[in-house]
């Protein structure tokens, strides 16, 4: 027979329940679209049991965000210390990005700075500046300091386009038929990007 759950570890399996719901909806339709009702329904508790657990929905989601964050991280931090090709590197740590991060990076940072208390959108803003600016910031630093960025260019702002480019990729498949797989869009991208689309003398 099997062991019986105690009330600690039913509490916590609903918690896990509500993360992950909460992760999927926000992700999926932004944070105002997403009411605590719906996503007590689909846990299938009831709103009171809902705040028992979170304060508010946007105590849920800053954990929402806070736990995907991490899990970024880590997977970022061995891509950055790869001894590929700066091309194959910066692949790879797009590619990852796109897979792992199940919404647009943009609508993140809209709910961040519209949806939010002024205290939250602060630690939320840290948050995606560690998780997701710093590391190809760290990437194009490393051509700063080579010299292979352009005059007026910083690893900033070279990381701050990077990131903004790649925000139509997580729409996910073209309504239009487009053919091209993500990573065929990754490798065109990334191309534009290092070498632009004009010649040199214009």
């Amino acid at each position: 027979m099997p062991k019986k759950r105690t009330r600690a570890e039913d509490l916590a399996i609903t918690r896990r329940k509500i993360l992950d719901t909460a992760r999927d909806l926000f992700m999926e339709k932004g944070y105002r679209a997403v009411s605590t009702r719906e996503l007590a329904n689909q846990v299938n508790i009831t709103q009171p049991a809902l705040y028992h657990h979170f304060e508010d929905k946007e105590a849920l989601y800053i954990e929402v965000v806070r736990e995907l964050t991490q899990h970024i991280q880590v997977e970022m931090h061995p891509l950055l210390q790869s001894t590929k090709t700066r091309e194959e590197q910066l692949r790879d740590m797009l590619i990852m990005l796109i897979e792992k991060h199940p919404t647009n990076i943009l609508l993140m940072i809209h709910d961040i700075l519209n949806e939010m208390k002024p205290e939250n959108q602060y630690l939320l803003y840290k948050l995606w500046q560690q998780t997701y600016l710093v590391p190809f910031q760290e990437f194009f630093q490393k051509q700063e300091v080579a010299g292979e960025l352009r005059d007026g260019v910083s690893a900033e702002m070279a990381a701050r386009y990077c990131l903004s480019t790649i925000s139509p990729l997580f729409s996910g498949k073209s309504e239009f038929g487009e053919q091209e797989s993500t990573t065929e869009r990754i490798d065109e991208l990334i191309n534009l990007m290092m070498f632009g689309i004009s010649k040199k003398e214009v």
